[in-house]
């Protein structure tokens, strides 16, 4: 029974250190691009405690997966607080003022369109 839980423990642990290194790999991608740096920095730091909890799940440390784990929990939070907080205020639907849905009288229309013409 006890190796039974090893082996799951370690398989579990496996995947996870693939994920987060998949993740990790991702995050660089993104970082390497001019227009998704910020978030790619941020989607790496997310990662980094990942793998450290994966590490301490195939090693069988319950200290280093807990923190790890936290970690990770905490930047997820962090990371979603700061994509909240970057996006910038919803655009309200604006109203035309009232002077610009005055049309202009016709002479100065008739000027422009003159004038336009003998250019």
């Amino acid at each position: 029974m006890d190796l039974l839980l090893t082996v799951i423990a370690v398989l579990f642990g496996v995947l996870l250190l693939l994920l987060s290194l998949a993740g990790l790999g991702f995050g660089a991608f993104m970082a390497a691009d001019q227009r998704t740096r910020r978030p790619g920095m941020f989607f790496v730091l997310w990662w980094i405690p990942a793998a450290a909890a994966a590490i301490g799940l195939l090693l069988r440390d319950p200290v280093a997966f807990t923190v790890g784990a936290f970690c990770f929990l905490v930047a997820g939070a962090t990371l979603i607080l700061e994509h909240r907080g970057s996006r910038g205020p919803t655009r309200e639907r604006r109203t035309r003022p009232k002077k610009a849905t005055k049309k202009r009288p016709s002479s100065e229309d008739t000027e422009t369109s003159q004038t336009a013409k003998t250019w």
